[in-house]
This record gives C-alpha cells, sequence and structure tokens, in this order.
C-alpha cells in the first residue's frame, strides 16, 4: 500500500538572485566617493581602518568589522577617515526576497568576520570580473562553488540581520545632524516644488551653510539630490501602480514631458519604459 506525504513549504528569508560587484579595495587617506543610488542591495563591510560613510540621511563611522547594507535606490557615499587607508569589501546584488530591516549598520561578530574574508579570498578563482570588480560570469567548472558561494553569503547575511545586538551609534556631530535635518526635510517636502533659498529657510540655516553642509556629506548639490529623491519616489509609486501623469503631479513637476526628461536623465530609460517592465 502506497503512502502518500505532504510536504511542508519552506520560505526564503533571503533569496539572491544576480550579482553586480565582489570586490575588495585599500583606498588611500584622501579617498572620497561622490556618491550614487543604485536600483540593488549594497553590501560593505571594513576590513581594517576606518570608513566614513553617508548612507540616505544617516551618516556614520565604521572601523574594522562593521559594515553597512544600502537598500536599493539609497543614495551613499564614502570616504577614508581618521587618516587611516581603509580596507573595504562590497558585494552588490539584487535579490527577490530581503526581510524588512530596521538597522542598516551592523557590528560583525568575529566568526561573520572570518566568513565574509574567507568569501573575498575564493572570490577571484570562483568568478570572472571586469577589473577584478565587476562580476561577468563564472569561471567553467566552478558552478557547484558559485553555488556554495552564495549560499554561504545568504546564510551570513541571515546571520547579521537576525541578530538581536544593539544597533550602532550614529556619527554625532553638528554638521552631521544639520545633514540629517535636511533630508528629513526633502522627504517631508518631496512633493513640492522648492528652490534652494525654500530648503534654506525651511531648515533655519543661511544658503552657504546649507550648501557647505550638504556638499560635505553627499558630495552633490541639493537641488540634484532632491531631484534624485523625487525620482526614486517616483519609481516606487509606478511600481504600487500609479500613472505616469499622476506620479508627475503628486511630485511637483509641472507637466509629463518635463517629469519623462527627468526621469529618464536619473534613470536611464522613460517611465513608460520602466512601467512596461513592471508590469511584465
Amino acid at each position: 500500500m502506497k503512502k502518500y506525504f505532504q510536504g511542508c513549504a519552506v520560505n526564503k528569508y533571503v533569496n539572491i538572485t544576480s550579482v553586480f560587484t565582489i570586490y575588495e579595495k585599500i583606498f588611500e587617506d584622501t579617498y572620497y566617493f561622490d556618491g550614487e543610488s543604485h536600483d540593488f542591495w549594497e553590501f560593505v563591510c571594513v576590513l581594517d581602518g576606518s570608513l566614513g560613510v553617508t548612507a540616505g540621511e544617516d551618516v556614520c563611522i565604521l572601523e574594522r568589522g562593521q559594515s553597512v547594507l544600502h537598500r536599493p535606490m539609497e543614495f551613499h557615499r564614502l570616504w577614508s577617515e581618521k587618516k587611516t587607508e581603509p580596507h573595504i569589501c562590497v558585494i552588490s546584488f539584487a535579490a527577490d526576497v530581503m526581510p524588512q530591516i530596521k538597522e542598516k549598520q551592523f557590528q560583525l561578530t568575529e566568526e561573520e568576520y572570518n566568513t565574509i574574508s574567507g568569501l573575498m579570498e575564493r572570490a577571484g578563482s570562483i568568478f570572472n570580473r571586469d577589473r577584478e570588480i565587476l562580476v561577468k560570469g563564472v569561471h567553467s567548472g566552478k558552478e557547484a562553488e558559485s553555488q556554495i558561494f552564495f549560499n554561504t553569503f545568504e546564510s551570513f547575511l541571515l546571520s547579521v540581520l537576525t541578530e538581536k545586538t544593539p544597533g550602532m551609534d550614529a556619527y554625532v556631530s553638528v554638521s552631521a545632524d544639520n545633514y540629517r535635518s535636511i533630508v528629513r526635510t526633502l522627504e517631508k517636502h518631496i512633493t513640492e516644488h522648492l528652490t534652494q533659498a525654500d530648503i534654506a529657510g525651511l531648515c533655519n540655516m543661511s544658503p552657504a551653510s546649507l550648501k557647505k553642509t550638504f556638499s560635505k556629506y553627499a558630495g552633490i548639490g541639493i537641488m540634484t539630490y532632491f531631484t534624485q529623491m523625487k525620482i526614486r519616489r517616483a519609481m516606487e509609486l509606478l511600481k504600487e501602480g500609479c500613472g505616469i501623469n499622476e506620479t508627475a503631479e503628486v511630485l511637483g513637476f509641472c507637466d509629463r514631458n518635463y517629469f519623462s526628461t527627468v526621469f529618464k536623465r536619473t534613470t536611464g530609460e522613460s517611465p513608460a519604459n520602466y512601467l512596461r517592465k513592471q508590469q511584465q
């Protein structure tokens, strides 16, 4: 007599679908990166030295064994800190399953530090990379090892994201606090059409002080940042089902054509193209 068993479905907590970069770098003590945002996740870990990081409205200084996980479309910037030459590793990836995370900065245990260091040591023998950064494929015969690599990295992320350890303290300074206040003000007024003078007034700062503070932590002009913030929100609205005209109006653009021009300049594709991809 045959017996039939009903299996129990196992839901994944983290599921990586593709990888963009895997690399290590040692930067000079004068290094700074102007900043970017992109539509995939990026994990950054400090293996040695000190690294300054802007992540959205947050500013932090990472030391050895500390890491940050940038969400898709989150603006981020890096620079050398404390006259050190920071040694970092970076893995950027897309995932169709990721947990909601409250913290984005993490203190690794020694075991987690060794895990990520071991992955970086093996990456060169597994992946074909352009300039030892951009992942182009897997070396022939290394397919099983590439799966072990990502299974290990997924388990590593699970460990880091589910630990009940206290979050790291934010970097404290007057200028960092002012920067956080500026970003929160932009988020609060994202549906409005504001000038730089308007933003300075809302933040109770002079235009010169606003410009200096924002350039220090964002590396780009505040109006460029505000536009990019609007486009990131536009992508969310389009994904949620809003039409192009409605999205343009909600975010304070004067008309659909101007919105489409800015959207394409920022993302590399038109909102109509983006919307079609979301509906597939």
